[in-house]
Parts: structure tokens; sequence; C-alpha cells
């Protein structure tokens, strides 16, 4: 089971069990302590001059050539034994029954709840009480069973890459968000209006989570939408940090197709090895 579905699993569970219906996208993870960076969003890929390797290599193809053609191939002969299971391994099936327990426990009370027209005594509110009390203690457990993952995963951090989206554009409706990676490796994420509501109260969407490497590179930010089609592409030049996890928020509040890709504020932070989600901190773009 891979550590980004087993977190996945967890936020259904903490959006299914709240008594009133919640957005579907979490506030963007920025510690209030955190150093947020500035970075600019240009129109045009910056210019880079060609690594001089490349060169050595053209003017050195004959040579490489034979050596290549020097190559054999050997086989060998190896035994490989088995090693320990990774005991985070079984804790994390452990932590999925709690959440398949869990969502049973909430499924029939939910299920027994719609089936009753009316409440006619003081017996049902107070079955609706302790009801409630149940989906508190579901909570609980629930928080803390966040926080153990929050504390395995920043206490093992290798470099990745967060892309996060906030506020909401002054003009134009945007229905998607595409992010593509220096290596053309592109991830699309539609807007639905439950996401599109969230971040107008504040709420942010992630676009990617993933590794990446520890070097100056370029990130395109494209959007997609009514409006956009001519103006919604731009490029982001940043370098995570190693061993750490960068995050990158695009914030739209202040978007217009008119003024183009650069209306965009973008800003970069990074997560302090054992810090939790706390209060987001931004600071505006020159």
């Amino acid at each position: 089971m891979r550590p980004s579905s087993l977190l996945s699993a967890l936020l259904a569970l903490a959006v299914s069990a709240r008594p009133a219906p919640a957005a579907t996208t979490e506030r963007a993870p920025a510690p209030a302590a955190a150093t947020v960076t500035t970075v600019t969003v240009e129109r045009e890929r910056p210019v880079r001059e060609k690594l001089p390797t490349l060169q050595f290599l053209r003017a050195n193809r004959d040579f490489i050539r034979a050596r290549f053609d020097r190559l054999r191939e050997e086989p060998h002969t190896t035994r490989a034994g088995a090693a320990d299971l990774d005991p985070r391994f079984l804790e994390y099936r452990r932590l999925l029954a709690q959440i398949t327990t869990a969502k049973d426990s909430v499924t029939v009370a939910s299920d027994a709840r719609e089936r009753q027209g009316v409440f006619t005594s003081v017996q049902d509110l107070a079955g609706i009480e302790r009801e409630l009390d149940q989906m508190e203690r579901l909570l609980d457990a629930q928080r803390a069973r966040l926080a153990e993952l929050q504390a395995d995963f920043a206490g093992r951090q290798r470099t990745e890459l967060d892309v996060v989206v906030t506020g909401n554009t002054l003009a134009g409706r945007v229905d998607s968000v595409r992010v593509t990676l220096e290596d053309g490796t592109s991830f699309t994420s539609a807007l639905t209006e439950t996401q599109r509501g969230s971040l107008i109260h504040g709420g942010a969407l992630e676009v990617f989570r993933g590794l990446a490497e520890p070097r100056e590179q370029v990130v395109e930010v494209s959007l997609m939408g009514e409006g956009w089609s001519a103006t919604g592409r731009g490029f982001v030049t940043l370098e995570p940090a190693r061993d750490r996890l960068t995050f990158l928020k695009v914030d739209l509040s202040q978007a217009s197709p008119a003024l183009g890709i650069a209306s965009l504020k973008a800003s970069t932070w990074l997560l302090e090895p054992g810090a939790g989600t706390s209060a987001e901190a931004d600071q505006d773009r020159p």
C-alpha cells in the first residue's frame, strides 16, 4: 500500500465523518514560522545555456562508440535473500483496518437516521446526541492517525515538490490547472463547483506532489477555461531543497485574462521537519 493512497483514505474518512458537508480541498500546509519566498511567473520559458557535457560528447562521439563496441555481455548467477518486512507497512494495514471499521460505524448510523422520518420523542433526540458523540470520538481518533502519518512522512523526507492553487480569479472561469515538469510530464487537476467554492473561502487545491531533482528547474503552469486560452500559460523557475518538501503556491486572487499569466502571484516555502499544518504564511509579489 503506497503512503499516498493511505493518506488519501485518511482524508476521505475525515470528510465523510463530519456532521455537515465540508469542502473537498484542504488548506495549504504552510507553517506560520516558515520563510515564504516570492517567485515570478513569466510568459516565456527562460533561456538556459546548453550543458558543456553535450559538447564534449559530440566532439568525442567516435571514441565513445568505439569503447561501446568493446563491451561484452557476461552472465552472472546471484542469489538474493529475503529481507525483513518494514514494520511501517504492518502499521499502515492496522490504520486501514481502523478506517474501514470507522466507516462502517458511520454508515450504519447514517442509514438508521435516514430511515427515521421524524423525531417523535426525547429518546430520539438522545440517540442523535449519542451519534454526534460517536462521530466526535471517531474524528479524534482520525486526528491522531493523521498526526502519526505526518510525523512519519516529515521524519524521512526526500526531495519533493508540492504545487497548490489558492484564491479565486477576478474574471474568466478556470476549469482546470495543468502543471508540466521540466522532463515534459504533465499533471492536470479539474476544478469542480465544490472546489471553486472552497477556493473562494480560503481553501487550496493540490495539483501535484511528487519527487523532484534538487536543482534549478522550470515548471510550466497553465490555466484552462473561459478567457484563458491565449494568456493562461506561464513558467516558474525554482530550486527544490535537497531532502526537503518544497511548496509552490499559485495564487489566483488577482488573476485576470486581460492581464495574462503575469497577474498570478506565486511563492515557495519549505516544510520544516516535524512541523504540522498551521496557518498559512504569505507574502505578496511586488
